[in-house]
């Protein structure tokens, strides 16, 4: 990968989804900080111009008066992995304090590259997700990035990086400063420099279904594949004789199929059903048919389930339309699951960064609402994760002041559920029931059935009154 030391500013645009914004305050303190220290990371860009990561300090050098800037070029780059580059090289600042990165000391200051049999550290610290993920782009495109460290060698910032160089034998570029300025450095990079956000990209809502995690699957080489226990030991056990049952979210209505096979009157609606990797959309509309006829004709359902869908909104207007038809298509004293992501120890969460130390899948950038933003065949779909206070919230809010949130098992999932005892104000319904019956689908479509959603939804309630 091509490194450029006086890059011309000019030359370059920014990326038009930068997942990173930052307050007015901790820019005027990124531009002092520039304007002391110089650029102490290079930027990345695409062959394009546009700017992979590093827009707020690029944007800071700017301001100071700057008009080039230290620069790796990449080139061939996909849209996952131009991601990747841009939430790693913000996270990259964020070192835990356990790694204990060192490098040979430097007569000089500047631009060094550094062996990697030169470079000492803890190569069990913690956050391992962030350093094989580095490691992974090491490999696939070389030198990136770089780290910060004192002329006597002592890694001011960067530590993820030096020991993923470590990993795969790459050589690593220091930039020395003088001893004397390392604390300055230090309390540089441990500034938060903004936080992720996620709205200028765009949102392809259909994507959403990848974001669903796996039930029950035929086909298999075993006779049920399941990864919702919820199902197997929560809510079948738990069924009465002849209830009225609604999957709201049944993914590709697997269990639907299974229990409506063993007399169970359940019903099914999803919105982005499948065929393969084909939207199903008259499977999808045959679903809306059957749940206006038995609403309209036998009113709201005992047991409304939605499991798996609270991890793959795309928003929080997402999620408060889908937990408030749950409490519409729910009648008064029936009862409410839900199911959703749970951040796997909410106490590595750090300035709205967050990992698992057993697995580089569960690496997160979230932002201030916990939603990440990863690829999937060219597009972007989004995670949602809860805190056990976000799902303790959803329960009481949309199911009653009793309702439960718990943690399922020993997995990062959790379960809302309880008997209803709210009613939500008929304004909020008929947004929520016209958000979620007219949710886009592809080549400018749309579900398009939010009025007669509305109108057997206002019958089912006429058919409760006395």
């Amino acid at each position: 990968m091509p490194f450029y030391p006086d890059y011309p500013v000019a030359h370059l645009r920014p990326a038009p989804y930068n997942p990173r914004r930052i307050a007015e305050s901790a820019f005027l303190a990124l531009r002092e900080s520039i304007a002391s220290l110089g650029m102490l990371k290079p930027i990345i860009v695409a062959d394009t111009g546009m700017i992979i990561a590093g827009h707020q300090r690029l944007k800071a050098l700017t301001a100071n008066g700057v008009t080039t800037t230290p620069a790796f070029v990449i080139t061939e780059l996909n849209k996952q992995d131009e991601m990747k580059f841009n939430q790693l090289h913000n996270g990259t600042d964020l070192d835990t304090g356990d790694e204990q990165v060192t490098v040979p000391p430097s007569a000089v200051t500047g631009y060094v590259d550094v062996e990697p049999r030169r470079i000492g550290g803890q190569l069990k610290a913690s956050k391992p997700g962030i350093r094989e993920a580095i490691a992974e782009l090491l490999v696939l495109y070389g030198a990136w990035g770089g780290i910060v460290a004192s002329q006597s060698g002592v890694c001011l910032s960067g530590a993820h990086y030096a020991l993923a160089c470590m990993m795969t034998g790459s050589p690593c570029r220091v930039y020395y400063v003088p001893d004397d300025q390392a604390l300055a450095v230090r309390r540089t990079f441990g500034m938060p420099y903004g936080e992720f956000y996620y709205d200028a990209l765009e949102k392809t809502t259909y994507a959403q279904t990848w974001a669903q995690l796996r039930r029950l699957r035929k086909g298999e080489k075993v006779a049920r594949v399941t990864l919702s226990p919820n199902y197997d030991s929560v809510y079948i056990p738990n069924f009465r004789p002849g209830e009225r049952i609604l999957d709201f979210g049944c993914g590709q209505a697997d269990y639907v199929r299974m229990l409506q096979g063993q007399g169970v009157r359940i019903w099914g609606v999803e919105f982005y059903f499948r065929i393969g990797h084909y939207l199903n959309t008259a499977g999808t509309q045959a679903m809306i048919d059957s749940l206006i006829t038995t609403l309209t004709t036998h009113g709201r359902f005992d047991t409304v389930i939605c499991e798996y869908v609270l991890n793959s909104t795309d928003s929080m207007e997402a999620e408060r339309a889908v937990m408030t038809c749950l409490n519409a298509l729910c009648k008064p004293g029936g009862r409410i699951y839900a199911s959703g992501r749970l951040l796997t120890d909410p106490t590595l969460l750090i300035n709205n960064q967050a990992t698992s130390p057993s697995a580089r899948y569960t690496l997160y950038f979230l932002d201030k609402d916990n939603f990440t933003a990863k690829v999937r065949n060219g597009t972007w779909f989004y995670q949602h994760y809860h805190t056990p206070e976000t799902g303790a919230a959803l329960a009481t809010t949309y199911i009653g002041p009793h309702a439960t949130y718990a943690p399922i098992g020993s997995s990062a999932l959790f379960l809302v559920h309880g008997t209803k005892a709210c009613e939500l104000p008929a304004a909020q319904v008929e947004w929520a029931l016209s958000f979620e019956f007219n949710l886009p689908w592809p080549n400018g479509q749309r579900v398009g059935r939010a009025q007669e959603v509305i109108a057997a939804y206002r019958a089912a309630l006429a058919l409760e009154r006395p």
